[in-house]
């Protein structure tokens, strides 16, 4: 349930309660403001709304400039007002024949037409007097002769002041004409989630279980540039999913770039966990009487075996191997069984076939099938 901080000045909300409100802001046409730290996913969570709304309605979701009047797209466009000018917003001034008076012709990248969400991401980025500009459009949907279409509407998203962002303080004008909200880091189960979703490499998502608090670590006092978010993650995991774990001079370097060198260190401990384990064949070759890690005293073990499972699934793929560690996995916790499944699921796009050929998986299939639905 929502609840108000007593530093952010604006109602905390978790991921998927700011996509219902903002699904609510577009239908009613009203405009939002996203407060939050750094690399939680604001801008994603805009986007992800897009795509539901754009399948509601039939249309194909866009992000291109080309496609701001197609009645048949539903389009995001990216404003960000702190690489314009004032002038920047309003357009161009003509001189009318006609009327004898002067027009203004607003930029290209505001819509006559269509629908989607004209989005003003790090907007307080902008100085003062770029934010007045955006006054009335926010407010009243139009700047000059220039009307904000109907099948549109308007949401923001910043960081805050604590945050280190270099941001202008909002005059009370302009944060009256939004309603605001700020987002809050989300619980490694939900990331967690999102993560299998998403293909992220299963040695980070593996470490995050064990060392939770690591999937944000900035502070303002922070000194080093690199440090952890959930975005950090999502580039980590494209920069070392190819690199073998034997690898773990080269996973730790590239880690350091992204999380900072004491959780990039980290890292590597944990993937080096591997060499405490008995080799992957022991426990698939007596999958019902090798022994396991204790699920209380070696939870550390315990995630390894599980992303190693996983790992060693990915360089087979068949049926005898999947049949091998469900029958591993049934004698272990549900939780852990059905993560690990999922994790096999993100190396291989034919496992959920493969797996309903295999008796053994059971009542596990159901739900990874009922996850993924």
């Amino acid at each position: 349930m929502p609840k108000f901080d007593s530093v952010a000045t604006a109602v905390v909300v978790d991921h998927a309660e700011l996509e219902n409100l903002i699904k609510r802001y577009y239908k009613k046409k009203l405009a939002l403001f996203i407060w939050g730290p750094t690399g939680i996913g604001k801008s994603q969570t805009v986007k992800k709304v897009a795509r539901d709304l754009a399948k509601e309605l039939g249309l194909e979701y866009s992000e291109s400039i080309k496609d701001i009047n197609n009645p048949k797209k539903f389009v995001v466009i990216d404003l960000r007002l702190s690489q314009m000018d004032p002038s920047d917003l309003r357009g161009i001034p003509v001189w009318d024949k006609e009327t004898r008076s002067t027009v203004w012709l607003p930029p290209n990248t505001f819509p006559r037409e269509g629908q989607g969400i004209i989005f003003f991401d790090e907007l307080n980025l902008a100085p003062p007097l770029v934010q007045a500009s955006a006054y009335q459009l926010i407010l009243d949907r139009r700047l000059g002769e220039y009307v904000v279409p109907e099948g549109y509407s308007l949401i923001a998203a910043g960081n805050r002041l604590e945050d280190r962002a270099n941001v202008f303080e909002m005059a009370a004008p302009l944060k009256n004409r939004f309603g605001h909200c700020q987002l809050n880091i989300p619980r490694v189960e939900d990331w967690t989630d999102w993560a299998v979703r998403h293909g992220i490499d299963m040695r980070i998502i593996g470490f995050l279980q064990v060392r939770r608090t690591a999937l944000f670590s900035f502070t303002p006092n922070l000194k080093e540039n690199a440090f952890a978010t959930p975005r950090a993650y999502e580039h980590l995991s494209k920069l070392i999913k190819d690199i073998p774990s034997s690898d773990l001079s080269t996973i730790q370097k590239i880690a350091a770039t992204q999380i900072g060198e004491g959780l990039a260190s980290e890292l590597v401990s944990f993937i080096r966990l591997k060499d405490k384990l008995k080799p992957i064949d022991y426990y698939l070759k007596n999958p019902d009487k090798c022994d396991l890690p204790d699920e209380q005293t070696e939870m550390d073990l315990v995630w390894a075996l599980l992303t190693s499972l996983a790992e060693y699934y990915g360089s087979k793929k068949d049926t005898d191997t999947i049949r091998r560690i469900v029958k591993v996995l049934n004698r272990m916790n549900e939780e852990y069984a059905v993560f690990t499944l999922k994790l096999m699921l993100t190396v291989d796009q034919d496992f959920t076939q493969k797996m309903m050929r295999v008796p053994e998986v059971g009542k596990l299939a159901k739900k990874l099938v009922d996850f993924f639905e």
